[in-house]
């Protein structure tokens, strides 16, 4: 069930981070591009803003989680297993499905889970924002705060602090 449980994981952080980049882009595309500037010292953010990020990416997590449990109860209503919907979502990616070694109810299975779950999106994408946005945060800032994540440690580790605090 371990094995099970990370391939369902990996399969719904796919899907959460096409609804998340899909509201990230929606907010940048509302913004002028500006020319990228070589960043000198690392972004400096609030207390109540790093707060604000660890309390929305702690709902994020729970949503994440909601839509796991989703998609597996989509799998096994359609007797689909996760190894292979994974393996024919990835082939359909390539544009390989008709490579992939399945049964017409196999196809059948997937080409409705993947409905159903294309279906759960825009919801989620609702959820994701709202839970962002929830305690006065926006997109934007959530977004700056992620980049900024990536390429400062000590950031990253006053966010990890806040987080444990909360679960």
């Amino acid at each position: 069930m371990n094995t099970l449980h990370k391939k369902l994981k990996g399969l719904a952080v796919a899907i959460l981070l096409v609804g998340a980049t899909a509201v990230t882009n929606a907010a940048f595309a509302q913004q002028p591009v500006q020319p990228k500037t070589q960043q000198t010292k690392p972004a400096a953010f609030t207390d109540a803003e790093i707060k604000q990020f660890a309390d929305a990416n702690n709902r994020l997590m729970v949503i994440q989680q909601e839509g796991e449990k989703a998609m597996l109860a989509i799998l096994t209503e359609e007797k689909l297993s996760v190894e292979k919907f994974s393996e024919m979502a990835k082939a359909h990616q390539e544009q390989k499905i008709n490579e992939v070694k399945a049964t017409p109810e196999e196809h059948a299975a997937f080409n409705r889970s993947a409905q159903r779950m294309m279906e759960m999106q825009p919801a989620m994408e609702q959820n994701m924002q709202a839970a962002i946005v929830k305690d006065g945060m926006t997109v934007e800032k959530y977004e700056q705060i992620m980049i900024a994540l990536q390429q400062d440690p000590a950031l990253q580790a006053r966010v990890q602090k806040l987080m444990e605090q909360k679960q």
